[in-house]
């Protein structure tokens, strides 16, 4: 890298430098202030059917393509039996609801379009996956639901249905993601248990009715969809499950998508409730698609006592530093959240959470959203993750546990975490049943923000407001393949004078949700950047001394823009 500021810098190293202030971490609940207001609806009246305590997703997205972040939230339903209806219209008590930016337009806020995007979807709603799969561009959604899930194509600022992947199963975690390189975008969904809301198994602590454990119900196979549109110029997904392999039962809620092994290619973590949790290592080629389930050997299928926990979410992401995916996984009551880090060999990983600070602090937290981001743009990625029990009356059979819980923020120092809840304001600690949890710089000021559902009640948007000299730069990618502009499954390598740092763009992660399709990078005091990008199945490329504090469009094959 050239350092333009080279000569400046030994300047100033003569002079008195004032020293830089460490960060104020601080977030503001701005709800109400920016327009949104959605109320997640469970359909809890006393049957306890399960689905009510599991809420339901959220997704950045840029439906419109004007440069700023929309937000799609998904919500539940009323009556269970009517909100798993194909036919059945839902009230817009119970809809999706879509919120476009009015920041673009120079406006405040959001503003609800759901009717005119005909966005209400239908179903028992619970997760939400983002993509342009049909390569018209325009952004599409896929919504998974207590059955059947939906595909909504976007046509001329419409959505309509597919019937395409209408899996009816009780679907949870989803992701679009290139498997075989071969241009198009594939799709994962995993599923979680078989539910009859005829029959709903009303449980009991003691004398205590509340919602049954996982055990009570059966596991569900989870399923992958290939992409044909390369193939035969139409978009069709067709079943692959069996044939690539991807057939492990389990109790699966949390799914995450990243290059784990750096091979180019990406594998998939599924987090499953009270049950070991499955990696899948993608040995797939152009011709054939094929995993290979690896949780055992990689250290990555059970915590450090040999236990199988109770994955909710799971977010990747390059936690100490070191240039390899590290995953995270939050867990039951009890449970903590478990921390893996790669080790020096590829596809290997060490329960780290002791290590790093995090049994104490997430021993008695329930914990659904997480999220790897760089809160204070120092280069390493710090935690927050989404709390609240499944147990409406949980107190009354744990007196030390309640079912609103308050979320938790964890700084990253030097790959030891510490708990920084305390230091910012009390909306974000004060205590809800949250759920799902996604980042992005919707206010386009250069820190991560954050948008926490709750089941049964209105969402946050939790506004950054940290006081910090450092820098950042956000990233998207426009890929050669049309059917993959996205660039989804590259990976980048970030460089400055003192930092070398890995981010990777990928769809799923944390507890039923969807990330924009950017890359943000925390950059400490650096002012430039080199940036290689690695993009899925070609060559890498690198973009050099790109300016800090500022977003920049990559173009394979072309210059920044």
């Amino acid at each position: 890298m050239v350092w333009r500021l080279g000569w400046f810098v030994t300047l100033l190293a003569c002079q008195d430098v004032p020293r830089q202030l460490a960060p104020e971490v601080r977030f503001v609940d701005v709800t109400v202030a920016s327009g949104i207001d959605f109320h997640h609806v469970s359909g809890a009246e006393g049957d306890y059917n399960y689905p009510e305590t599991f809420g339901s997703g959220v997704a950045w997205l840029d439906v419109d393509g004007d440069g700023w972040l929309d937000l799609y939230f998904v919500n539940g339903g009323n009556a269970l039996g009517e909100s798993r209806s194909r036919q059945a219209v839902r009230s817009m008590d119970t809809a999706n609801r879509l919120y476009h930016s009015r920041l673009g337009q120079g406006g405040a806020g959001f503003e609800d379009v759901t009717d005119t995007w005909n966005a209400r979807g239908r179903g028992y709603g619970m997760g939400v996956a983002v993509a342009d799969v049909d390569a018209n561009g325009e952004v599409d959604l896929y919504l998974t639901n207590v059955g059947p899930n939906q595909l909504l194509l976007q046509q001329d600022r419409q959505f309509h249905d597919s019937e395409l992947a209408a899996d009816p199963r009780w679907g949870t975690g989803c992701a679009f993601t290139d498997i075989d390189r071969d241009g198009d975008l594939d799709l994962v969904a995993v599923n979680y248990v078989r539910f009859d809301e005829s029959d709903p198994h009303a449980c009991q602590r003691g004398s205590i009715q509340t919602y049954c454990d996982p055990e009570v119900y059966d596991a569900e196979d989870d399923i992958l969809y290939r992409n044909l549109l390369q193939e035969t110029g139409r978009l069709d997904l067709v079943d692959i499950t069996q044939a690539a392999r991807f057939d492990k039962t389990g109790r699966s809620l949390g799914l995450a998508v990243a290059d784990l092994d750096l091979d180019g290619d990406s594998e998939l973590y599924v987090a499953n409730d009270g049950q070991h949790n499955f990696l899948y290592r993608n040995d797939s080629t152009r011709d054939r698609i094929h995993f290979t389930e690896v949780g055992l050997a990689t250290g990555t299928r059970f915590n450090a006592n040999g236990m199988a926990e109770a994955g909710m979410g799971v977010d990747v992401g390059d936690v100490d530093v070191d240039g390899t995916p590290d995953l995270i996984v939050t867990n039951f009551s009890r449970e903590t959240h478990t921390l893996y880090l790669q080790t020096e060999t590829a596809l290997h990983f060490r329960d780290a959470t002791r290590r790093a600070g995090l049994a104490r602090m997430s021993f008695k937290p329930l914990g659904f959203g997480v999220n790897l981001f760089d809160v204070d743009l120092d280069g390493d990625l710090d935690l927050f993750s989404a709390h609240g029990h499944v147990l409406d009356k949980v107190s009354q059979i744990d007196a030390e546990l309640t079912y609103a819980q308050a979320n938790g923020l964890y700084l990253n120092h030097r790959g030891r975490f510490e708990d920084g809840s305390s230091a910012i304001r009390p909306t974000l600690h004060e205590p809800r049943t949250s759920r799902a949890s996604a980042t992005a710089d919707y206010d386009q000021d250069g820190d991560l923000d954050l948008i926490v559902t709750n089941v049964g009640n209105t969402p946050r948007l939790l506004r950054n407001e940290t006081t910090t000299q450092n820098h950042w730069i956000t990233v998207t990618l426009q890929s050669k393949d049309d059917s993959n502009s996205d660039g989804l499954g590259s990976r980048l390598e970030v460089r400055t004078e003192n930092l070398s740092l890995m981010r990777q763009l990928q769809s799923g992660g944390s507890y039923l949700s969807a990330a924009p399709h950017l890359v943000h990078v925390g950059v400490g005091d650096a002012r430039f950047v080199d940036v290689t990008v690695h993009w899925p199945g070609a060559q890498a490329q690198t973009w050099r001394d790109l300016p800090t504090d500022r977003h920049h469009r990559l173009v394979q094959g072309g210059s920044p823009q």
